[in-house]
């Protein structure tokens, strides 16, 4: 809760800057139409009360007519607000200014009012009351020009109403104490409504984050589980054949390849939960300063199994070094572009996994001569919106969600992806994993 307070100012936004800005961009369109009827009917009311009472008092200074000229030039700059902006999607950038404009006029007029009457106007605190109760409670808009306008028309209040012309000196005094209580009272309310605002914008974000997290984690369960699974109930058939068969040390070297196939299973799957609990917990990392070489390597003999169905064999050619990145997720991404790179090639062929450090990045490659993608299937995998799912050279299933998961591991460590791929011909994905902390190792 003490984390959640600490985003906020006294205002009721954001602290953040940045923050502040994505719930005003995001919540623009919501409540852009609404911006518009309340300023157009304040200012329409604005000119009502002018045509209404104007022309009833007595003006030392110009008139009612100019009078009436301010407050409809208020009204056309709400309608050409309107015309402006009526059709936009994105807020734009001097929103806010335009809010402000209309606010600080309407205060100006209602200066211009008590100054030419000479502060005889009996309306005047009722006037301003309303005009600042709309400020504060129904115009959106910056708090900071709401409080400078209550403020300057306090003041106007206080020093232009002529107490001997209207209800005297006392009760002029106690108007000038209530109207600053009420004052005080709406600027508390329109931070609560603010704040309340930000913590719903805000909790629906962190919901959103938690069921895309949530996605992820059974994507990964539902796609990293299903090649092992699938390997270890073929050797189960193979183990239950040679049993039949009487061939008891062919069903001992199954029996013994299942137990291993198991345990490595095993490990997967808390490999998962530990990324699970990371995801959830506010996007803390589990990086380390850690041999890259080990990570790449036990990626591999992961999926080794899976290649050898297929007889296929892996080129290693991985440059040693200590880089700090999440070895199980790291692991994760590695063994999805493998198990994918496997999928998709032919029996008997071979995939190159290389790793080379630069002064800036360690670079991952994994290549295969399979059959390879089409342009706008790479472009949905670089953008993280790949759903595309196909079938693998010898009639494999898959999910489409494995390059997904890479995606979300290198975006992750604030490396990038790229892929090169020939239909018929193979495909190339390169990691560029950021070298943060790095040591050659002898």
């Amino acid at each position: 809760m003490t984390e959640m307070q600490d985003k906020y100012n006294i205002w009721g936004t954001f602290k953040s800057v940045e923050l502040e800005k994505k719930y005003l961009e995001e919540t623009f369109e919501t409540n852009r139409n609404y911006t518009f009827l309340t300023y157009f009917f304040c200012c329409l009311f604005f000119v009502f009360a002018g045509v209404f009472g104007d022309f009833q008092r007595k003006f030392y200074i110009l008139g009612a007519y100019e009078l009436l000229a301010v407050r409809l030039f208020i009204l056309a700059i709400s309608i050409s607000f309107f015309l402006i902006y009526r059709k936009v999607t994105e807020r734009p950038k001097h929103w806010e200014l335009w809010l402000d404009v209309l606010k600080i006029l309407s205060s100006i007029s209602i200066f211009l009012l008590t100054w030419w009457t000479k502060g005889a106007s009996l309306t005047l605190l009722p006037g301003i009351m309303m005009m600042v109760g709309s400020f504060y409670m129904i115009l959106p808009g910056r708090v900071h020009s709401t409080n400078i306008c209550a403020v300057f028309l306090l003041i106007t209040f206080a020093l232009l109403q002529d107490p001997v012309l209207t209800y005297g000196e006392k009760v002029h005094r106690y108007m000038i104490f209530m109207l600053f209580a009420i004052e005080v009272l709406l600027l508390f309310f329109k931070c609560k409504i603010d704040k309340w605002a930000r913590v719903e914008f805000y909790t629906k974000k962190e919901l959103d984050t938690i069921n895309d997290t949530k996605d992820k984690i059974l994507a990964a369960i539902a796609h990293d589980i299903r090649n092992p699974l699938t390997i270890i109930m073929t050797k189960a058939e193979r183990c239950r054949i040679q049993a039949q068969k009487g061939d008891m040390s062919a069903v001992v070297d199954y029996q013994n390849s299942i137990v291993s196939s198991v345990s490595r299973l095993d490990g997967l799957l808390a490999d998962i939960v530990d990324w699970a609990v990371t995801e959830l917990q506010n996007g803390r990392t589990l990086k380390e300063n850690k041999c890259i070489d080990k990570t790449i390597r036990e990626a591999i003999e992961f999926v080794y199994e899976q290649a050898e169905t297929k007889n296929i064999k892996f080129d290693i050619d991985v440059e040693p070094a200590n880089i700090l990145h999440e070895t199980k997720m790291m692991k994760t991404c590695i063994r999805n572009v493998l198990s994918n790179a496997i999928k998709f090639s032919n029996s008997s062929s071979q995939i190159k996994i290389s790793g080379i450090l630069d002064a800036n990045h360690y670079k991952i490659i994994v290549s295969d001569s399979g059959v390879g993608m089409e342009e706008d299937i790479v472009k949905d995998i670089l953008g993280g919106v790949n759903s595309h799912t196909d079938f693998g050279s010898e009639g494999e299933k898959g999910t489409g969600l494995g390059l997904k998961l890479v995606k979300n591991v290198i975006t992750r460590h604030e490396g990038e992806m790229e892929i090169t791929s020939t239909p018929g011909q193979g495909t190339t994905f390169t990691f560029l994993i950021p070298s943060k902390v790095q040591s050659a190792i002898a």
